[in-house]
């Protein structure tokens, strides 16, 4: 009966409320094994419903959830710079992170899309070891092909000024010969007339070895800000950047900034205003909106 007395009690008594309170019971924790299985099922549950329910829902109504995998989550936010060759953008990457990490010149610098990541250490990777790391997120930049990859590089910086976020630089957009000789005839016309800016767009854009405009558009979905140069010299009228305006960045204005570069080269005021002006006549010719987006000025 003593022993009786001693494993039955499941409840007792309180001596000072007179209340009954339940005994303390012992439940085996999960072990790591299970929790580990509880969280793979609870993501492979989450990836379903995002697959099956929200992103056909989110493409139907045009919804603001961007077009990503889980998977494919960039680890870090970044900012996309985009422009013409010499806009300034490896200039104001070199500003904005306290060092010099690009090259800058007068002449295109560099063909490659360059990710410029903070660390602890400097440390260079090519494109195929980076983008064959799934841990960086960009592992499904291999499906444009050995064209791409050899023109892709992670820069790791240590002793930024700006820490917590990534700069993907991009190659200057230029025209190739084929395309300037075409915007040429295309200006003199049958009847004389002047040339549109959509009349660029119907040129091939330049021969880069892979699908440019397709790693832009990539890239910009997966961007939390999107940065695109403009300098005085070359306000916009490369067919390049046109027809990434049209294709690779439909879609995502929400978070697409234009900057007019370089302002402190205008000597008279009606300068300014003739390149402010060429620009927004070349960018209302390619976005469908009745009006434009702010466009940022600036110098460094």
């Amino acid at each position: 009966a003593e022993h009786a007395d001693a494993r039955a009690p499941s409840r007792c008594a309180s001596p000072s409320s007179g209340m009954i309170r339940r005994a303390p019971t012992i439940r085996r924790a999960f072990s790591a094994h299970t929790s580990g299985q509880l969280a793979q099922e609870v993501r492979h549950r989450a990836e379903a419903i995002h697959r099956e329910v929200l992103a056909p829902l989110n493409d139907r109504l045009m919804g603001p959830l961007e077009r990503r995998e889980f998977a494919q989550t960039v680890p870090l936010p970044f900012v996309l710079l985009l422009g013409n060759h010499s806009s300034g953008k490896s200039s104001f990457i070199n500003h904005v992170l306290g060092r010099t990490v690009q090259q800058t010149g007068v002449a295109p610098t560099d063909d490659c899309f360059t990710v410029i990541a903070p660390g602890t250490a400097d440390a260079d990777r090519d494109g195929p070891s980076f983008v064959g790391d799934p841990d960086f997120g960009f592992s499904p930049l291999r499906v444009f092909g050995p064209g791409l990859l050899n023109h892709v590089q992670l820069k790791v910086r240590s002793g930024l000024a700006v820490d917590g976020l990534m700069l993907v630089d991009s190659p200057g957009m230029i025209d190739s010969p084929q395309t300037a000789t075409r915007a040429a005839d295309a200006q003199r016309g049958e009847e004389g007339l002047l040339a549109s800016p959509l009349s660029l767009l119907r040129a091939p854009p330049t021969d880069r070895g892979y699908d440019f405009l397709g790693v832009v558009r990539w890239l910009a979905e997966r961007a939390d800000v999107v940065l695109l140069f403009f300098d005085p010299d070359k306000p916009g009228t490369t067919g390049e950047t046109l027809a990434c305006l049209t294709t690779s960045l439909s879609g995502v204005n929400h978070k697409l900034h234009i900057i007019l570069n370089k302002v402190d080269r205008f000597e008279q005021l009606h300068d300014f205003a003739r390149a402010y002006g060429s620009l927004c006549w070349n960018l209302a010719k390619v976005i469908p909106r009745k009006d434009l987006p702010r466009i940022y000025t600036m110098f460094l």
